[in-house]
């Protein structure tokens, strides 16, 4: 019988943010992947360590450059990897920070996966900017407003999204969070705006604006703004 991949969601950064079937999908799985590309990798290992009990692991390493073609060559990779062990019955839990389809590279290896028919299931996390509007005391959304996530660092209309009506996510900013944020304070959101630095995270630091934000900034991988649209 061969083995099932499980995609596993593990929360913004605290361990007690790990969801109970995340535990319990860890714990059963034979093999653990986790991915080596970005800054939360080792995070969502640190999470999920004191579960691990000495099982196998499988590094997966992933490109993390402009050269698509490389990307999906090292996506087929991981996911060649990871069936190897399905084929020897073994099921495997590949560990992803947040939620497993929240810009997480873990979907790219599940749509492979189950294009070739192996069996996967979806373990959702807690995502980063849940956990950051829960840290602020604020809603995401109130009635009939609506939300926008923008991945800033991607997004080349980052003008026209900033510009849509309703509240708004702003992630995987990365060094490009005081561009935004310039961009938001220009358009009249600086009070709006919160900012949100490795939220649940050991020096998790919080902003209630624009202006606290730069008088001791912070930007990288773990910085997410939360923008409410003006009533």
């Amino acid at each position: 019988m061969k083995g099932k991949l499980y995609g596993i969601g593990t929360g913004p950064g605290d361990p007690e943010l790990l969801t109970i079937k995340a535990v319990n999908t860890i714990q059963k799985c034979d093999v653990i992947a986790v991915p080596q590309a970005g800054s939360g990798d080792r995070t969502a290992f640190t999470i999920v360590e004191k579960y691990l009990g000495g099982k196998e692991l499988l590094e997966c390493r992933f490109a993390m450059e402009p050269n698509m073609a490389k990307r999906r060559e090292a996506r087929q990779v991981v996911a060649d990897n990871i069936i190897k062990f399905l084929d020897a019955g073994k099921d495997v839990g590949f560990i992803t920070l947040g939620d497993s389809t929240t810009y997480s590279t873990y979907m790219y290896v599940h749509e492979i996966v189950v294009g070739k028919g192996y069996d996967a299931v979806v373990i959702p996390g807690i995502t980063s900017y849940a956990a950051a509007s829960a840290a602020f005391g604020i809603a995401l959304c109130e009635g009939s407003e609506t939300l926008t996530v923008i991945p800033a660092s991607y997004d080349s209309d980052i003008d026209q999204l900033l510009d849509r009506p309703g509240n708004k996510v702003i992630m995987k900013s990365a060094e490009n969070l005081a561009q935004v944020l310039e961009k938001l304070k220009k358009r009249s959101y600086g009070e709006q705006t919160k900012i949100a630095c490795r939220c649940t995270m050991e020096g998790e630091r919080l902003f209630n604006n624009i202006d606290e934000y730069e008088k001791s900034p912070e930007s990288g991988y773990f910085a997410i703004a939360i923008v409410k649209e003006k009533k």
